[in-house]
């Protein structure tokens, strides 16, 4: 199902571009705005959305004694989001984006569910 914020977005994305007029003035800057700010809001909800989903799988990695690391799935989620991109981002920078969510949904992943260590014993 769907939230308020990602109808919102697909509304947004429906919607028309705002005006980019010949001779632009700075109140042409504000609908531009508005829609980043929105767009903002769906990438961060659609960030956490993907860490409550990798979460999923560091809890049922840790289950079976699976490693939160794979080598091999992270290349094949870069794959994948290179394969869907359509720019105007390069290639390259949609690669460096996506290597610091997964590096940040890992490290989030590793304290969820990996045994913390023992804390330091006071010296008696």
């Amino acid at each position: 199902m769907l939230t308020k914020s990602l109808n919102d977005l697909i509304a947004l994305l429906e919607s028309d571009m705002p005006d980019m007029p010949d001779h632009p003035t700075q109140e042409d800057i504000a609908p531009w705005r508005d829609r980043i700010d929105a767009l903002d809001r769906a990438i961060i909800q659609l960030l956490n959305e993907r860490a409550i989903c990798a979460n999923a799988i560091g809890h049922i990695k840790k289950k079976v004694g699976l490693p939160v690391y794979v080598p091999s799935r992270e290349q094949d989620v870069l794959r994948n989001v290179t394969a869907a991109n359509k720019g105007p981002l390069s290639d390259e920078a949609v690669k460096r984006l996506f290597e610091r969510v997964i590096d940040e949904t890992r490290s989030l992943e590793r304290q969820l569910y990996q045994e913390a260590p023992e804390p330091p014993r006071e010296r008696s």
